[in-house]
């Protein structure tokens, strides 16, 4: 592939990625209720958590908006990047573990306010291929600087 092509393709996945993490971590601060109740669902299993569900909440979504804003600037790309992935594995643990456990969640919450109601087997299939586009920026980055 051509250089050219590679910046291209590498720029868009970093925009894509940078506004649906934009879009969540905004969405989460205007009504984090739905993300909340997934924390309650896990303090089923870990008690702990139920003291600081709001607290992960807000971390989740403010982290999410850093990370976006490093994607969207194009800087710290591979920190952004890896930070980006290591959430979105982390959400798919939680969302797969509700999965095998044959839980019914309309809404992960993953989106907010901003967000539509989607079944856990919609939103794991779609943050596997969130995870797949970041490999992708990872293996474009790794062939730009051969």
């Amino acid at each position: 592939m051509k250089p050219k092509y590679k910046n291209i393709a590498l720029k868009t996945i970093r925009i894509l990625l940078g506004i649906i993490f934009m879009a969540s971590g905004i969405g989460k601060l205007i009504s984090g209720s739905d993300a909340q109740y997934l924390v309650e669902l896990m303090a089923t299993e870990f008690y702990w958590l139920i003291e600081y569900s709001s607290l992960i909440v807000i971390s989740t979504s403010i982290l999410e908006l850093i990370l976006a804003v490093f994607l969207l600037w194009g800087r710290y790309l591979k920190w952004a990047l890896s930070g980006t992935l290591l959430m979105l594995i982390g959400f798919s643990s939680v969302l797969s573990y509700f999965y095998f456990q044959g839980m019914s969640v309309e809404n992960c919450g993953c989106f907010g306010a901003l967000g539509f109601a989607s079944g856990l087997e919609f939103t794991l299939l779609r943050n596997m291929v969130l995870i797949f586009l970041i490999v992708g920026a990872f293996l474009l980055i790794r062939s730009q600087n051969e």
